[in-house]
């Protein structure tokens, strides 16, 4: 979990250093984790919903993946292919916004 954070903290400081006034980029972060964390498996089981959002809550959606790993980390305490895929999520997001966010850096400072 703590990897995701870091992970989204660099994802939000590339759209504040994009946007122009602090709530832009606050509005900007609501709009985009909102959906996220509502359409995943975090509050309600994926099973219960209809199929259509099933589809986009374990398909799509990159934060039911995550919340289905740490599931299965703590109650297990083994590591599933859901583990693989957040942490290779994860990664890849990094690997990207790093970059970015400090080249958008560069550019105000």
């Amino acid at each position: 979990m703590m990897l995701v954070a870091w992970c989204l903290s660099w994802v939000f400081a590339f759209i504040s250093l994009c946007t122009k006034t602090i709530s832009t980029a606050s509005a900007i972060g609501v709009v985009v984790m909102f959906p996220l964390v509502f359409l995943s498996n975090a509050f309600v089981p994926a099973e219960t919903m209809p199929s259509w959002l099933q589809y986009f809550v374990m398909q799509i959606n990159p934060l039911s993946r995550v919340v289905i790993a740490v599931r299965h980390l703590l109650t297990y305490g083994t590591i599933g292919a859901d583990f693989w895929f957040a942490l290779f999520g994860t990664l890849a997001i990094l690997v990207v916004f790093i970059p970015l966010t400090v080249n958008a850096y560069n550019r105000k400072a």
